[in-house]
């Protein structure tokens, strides 16, 4: 006896596949389909070689590092100062209520040194910025991006 929902054949494979039945992509897995009209789209390491990628990474290490190096100095000198004032100000009130000069108080004087250490600080940030990090980006951004190939990137 046969059921009328059993099939003895296996179903055969369409030649053609509806458009209902095409598998939907959504994010990172997405197929990438370039504008009409447009040159295709390439990732920034396609057309390197493992030397050239190998420079880049060691460009960027040596980016970070700086970058690093100068936030650590600067952040370290003006909290280190502030630090110092508050440690004064709260163990040893009588040193900071000292008089310097007529009515000048070692706390006062320390407070405005505050206040040119932090100013110090910011100063060395932006000259040492421009001597030491800005050459490495700008080399970096050099040989990641070609000079006219997008011309919406800042240079």
């Amino acid at each position: 006896m046969t059921f009328s929902d059993e099939n003895r054949y296996p179903p055969a494979e369409p030649e053609w596949w509806p458009p209902h039945a095409e598998p939907r992509w959504y994010g990172y897995d997405a197929p990438r389909y370039e504008p009409y009209g447009q040159p295709p789209r390439h990732e920034p390491y396609d057309s390197y070689d493992s030397h050239e990628t190998h420079r880049r990474r060691t460009d960027l290490a040596a980016l970070r590092s700086a970058y690093r190096l100068l936030r650590r100095i600067s952040t370290l000198t003006a909290l280190g100062s502030f630090v110092v004032y508050v440690v004064l100000s709260c163990w040893a009130p009588g040193l900071m209520g000292a008089k310097i000069a007529g009515e000048l108080s070692l706390g006062m004087a320390l407070g405005v040194l505050q206040l040119v250490v932090t100013f110090a600080a910011v100063f060395w940030y932006g000259r040492s910025a421009q001597r030491s990090v800005d050459p490495l980006a700008r080399a970096v951004r050099e040989a990641t991006v070609p000079a006219g190939r997008y011309p919406g990137v800042a240079r």
